[in-house]
């Protein structure tokens, strides 16, 4: 008995780290969206460019806030 508390002590709890996981599912949404409006979508090549951009851009700042995280 006095074994089994030792070892529930010393276990870290398991967590899933949300912060990781949800920038990395917003980078594949945000892919998918480019992806969508270059393969499907009707619209100019022009408004597509700079929409691709856009997603782009936030892409890099969910990376950033990603890569800041595991620095503090």
């Amino acid at each position: 008995m006095n074994n089994q508390k030792d070892l529930n002590n010393n276990e870290a709890p398991v967590a899933l780290p949300w912060k990781p996981v949800f920038g990395f599912i917003l980078s594949i949404i945000l892919t998918a969206f480019s992806l969508w409006g270059t393969f499907y979508s009707t619209y100019s090549p022009k408004f597509l460019l700079g929409a691709i951009a856009i997603l782009a851009f936030y892409q890099a700042i969910v990376q950033l806030f990603h890569v800041q995280a595991y620095q503090q």
